[in-house]
């Protein structure tokens, strides 16, 4: 912006700013353009808008021209949503409302989440029933408060449109009774042959509850097979394992106390079922400390 003086008095605007310069005997021009009265600042000030904006019948209103904008997105908006009918649904408060739950204040539960056959202490928080938010449980070893992105999106299963609702049989919906009864008929007709040709197939499980009813299982059928199986599994490790021990056990490693960590083509910090927690204990370890040198 450039300002210029001329002795000829013009009122450019009949503002306090215009009225002060020209009882003073001065006049401001905003722009050089202005002092050159040049076409184009003269088209610019007969049309409010730089552009588009002549073509209306009534002059350059900007009332107007919000006014039609405006009427553009109503009735945009009312095309898209106005045209689909909404099913009615009819919201049925609690006839005996639990003690604990109160609407809009959320309900925190402990769980365990299995990662590699091994759980992770967690928090789950829901709403009404919902579960909407996963922390880790800060009094579980496991985790010590923290968690991974797959335990954060483990909450996103409950409410995936892919998932079965439904027990199927040959694609056709079923029921667990017809389930059941399928089942037990197969299983009678092999108690004879000691249950040949049965084979279960689990990923990796480490519940002794659930694995002691699979032995039951098992010594009722002793033909029977276990197996399990995960699509990232430790196979390797577990091979190791039996070579260095002669059997397959799971490494608990203590990173907090290690000076030194060599890894050969092995993220401990995310892939190990303990990752969670070694991630803190190497984080531990490394803190700068004002007792430690």
């Amino acid at each position: 912006m450039s300002c210029h003086s001329r002795k000829n008095l013009t009122d450019l605007g009949g503002n306090d700013d215009a009225n002060g310069a020209a009882k003073s005997g001065t006049t401001l021009w905003r722009s050089l353009d202005e002092l050159a009265g040049t076409a184009k600042f003269e088209e610019m000030l007969h049309r409010e808008f730089p552009t588009a904006a002549s073509e209306w019948n009534d002059g350059p209103s900007r009332r107007n021209f919000l006014k039609l904008m405006a009427a553009s997105l109503a009735l945009a908006g009312v095309g898209g949503a106005g045209c689909t009918k909404k099913p009615q649904e009819k919201i049925v408060p609690y006839v005996i409302q639990p003690e604990e739950l109160i609407p809009g204040r959320p309900l925190y539960f402990a769980t365990a989440h299995p990662r590699g056959g091994y759980g992770r202490g967690m928090l789950v928080e829901q709403h009404e029933g919902r579960p909407t938010k996963v922390e880790g449980n800060p009094d579980h070893p496991s985790s010590l408060g923290g968690t991974d992105p797959i335990a954060q999106a483990s909450v996103l299963s409950l409410y995936d449109p892919d998932r079965t609702q439904t027990v199927t049989r040959v694609g056709e919906v079923s029921s667990w009774d017809s389930f059941i009864n399928a089942i037990t008929g197969d299983l009678q007709g092999r108690r004879d042959r000691g249950g040949k040709g049965l084979r279960i197939l689990t990923r990796t499980i480490t519940s002794p509850t659930l694995a002691s009813q699979i032995r039951l299982l098992l010594n009722s059928y002793p033909q029977a097979k276990w197996h399990q199986y995960d699509p990232v599994g430790g196979d390797n490790a577990k091979a190791g394992a039996k070579l260095a021990f002669g059997r397959a056990v799971q490494p608990v490693y203590n990173f907090e106390a290690a000076k030194v960590v060599v890894s050969l083509d092995d993220n401990f910090l995310y892939d190990h079922p303990g990752s969670v927690r070694y991630a803190r204990d190497f984080i531990n370890g490394r803190r700068v400390r004002a007792n430690r040198r």
